[in-house]
């Protein structure tokens, strides 16, 4: 049979034969624990910026929903009349006239004031003038 002498070394052998495994093993499970834990760090960092972000959001929509009420208010059309009216004093013109002006507005540029200007001006266009004129009906 065998002693016991003989049996411990070969114990002791196959236990400094699996020894590298099992460290191994157990720094891989621990590392493996230790990134969930900071994967599940980083989520949660993450879920609160995501909150605050969503916070200021809906902040900033109540924020713009009372901006466009306050506008819509501000330039509504009965508003404005009754301000005119009671502030300013303003009433419908019972007597309202329209003046047309025939012919061109500038001054020197009627039939006294053209004075050839007018030939001047097609001359300085060029070729480009072709483009620019209004089209005319006998044309």
């Amino acid at each position: 049979m065998v002693s016991q002498r003989e049996c411990q070394p070969m114990a002791v052998s196959s236990l400094r034969k699996f020894c590298p495994y099992l460290i191994f093993s157990a720094l891989v499970v621990f590392g493996s624990f230790m990134g969930l834990g900071v994967l599940r760090l980083y989520s949660f960092r993450l879920e609160c910026r995501l909150n605050n972000i969503n916070t200021q959001i809906e902040s900033f929509q109540a924020q713009q929903i009372s901006l466009k009420q306050s506008l819509s208010a501000l330039l509504s059309p009965g508003r404005v009349y009754g301000y005119s009216k009671k502030q300013l004093g303003m009433t419908y013109a019972s007597n309202v006239r329209t003046l047309r002006l025939e012919g061109p507005l500038l001054a020197g540029s009627g039939p006294a004031g053209n004075m050839g200007g007018e030939a001047a001006q097609k001359e300085s266009e060029g070729w480009f003038y072709f483009f620019l004129e209004k089209a005319m009906a006998g044309e």
